[in-house]
């Protein structure tokens, strides 16, 4: 076994900077594109003061948000909760979800996800020259994040 493809350091996940609605950072520590084949992708992902993950589902994945830091508001199924350090979210296949941070601190959580796929979402969405709701929408439909309407 590589270990080098299975362990990851503190500060070694690839770092993707994102900027428009969901600004903050994502640090992918588990993906295909490291380990080979895997069923699961495993990621921190830190939304900035202001910021939000839009209300979206997935068809065909289930997901576990822990959070690590700060204090924000998850949506479930269209029910609000607190999401400080230590909440844990278990997100079944087709139930809506987003994450929202109100606050005046940065927002993480840690995220599964099971199968893998939206690494490469996060990734493209990094390279909008103009991250508007829209184009979002439009790369994040390819890879089963479907964004609500309202």
């Amino acid at each position: 076994m590589d270990l080098l493809k299975h362990v990851v350091v503190a500060g070694e996940g690839e770092l993707i900077e994102m900027h428009g609605p969901t600004a903050g950072s994502i640090s992918i520590l588990v993906d295909p594109a490291k380990t080979g084949k895997t069923d699961l992708c495993v990621l921190i992902q830190t939304l900035d003061p202001g910021a939000a993950v839009p209300v979206h589902r997935h068809e065909k994945a289930e997901q576990v948000l822990h959070f690590l830091s700060g204090c924000g508001t998850v949506s479930l199924s269209g029910h609000e909760t607190k999401a400080e350090p230590g909440t844990t979210v278990h997100v079944p296949k087709g139930v809506e979800h987003g994450i929202a941070n109100p606050g005046d601190t940065p927002l993480s959580f840690l995220e599964a996800t099971t199968p893998p796929g939206f690494q490469e979402a996060f990734r493209h969405m990094s390279r909008l020259p103009e991250p508007t709701p829209q184009a979002i929408a439009k790369i994040a439909r390819q890879h089963d994040i479907l964004i609500s309407d309202g």
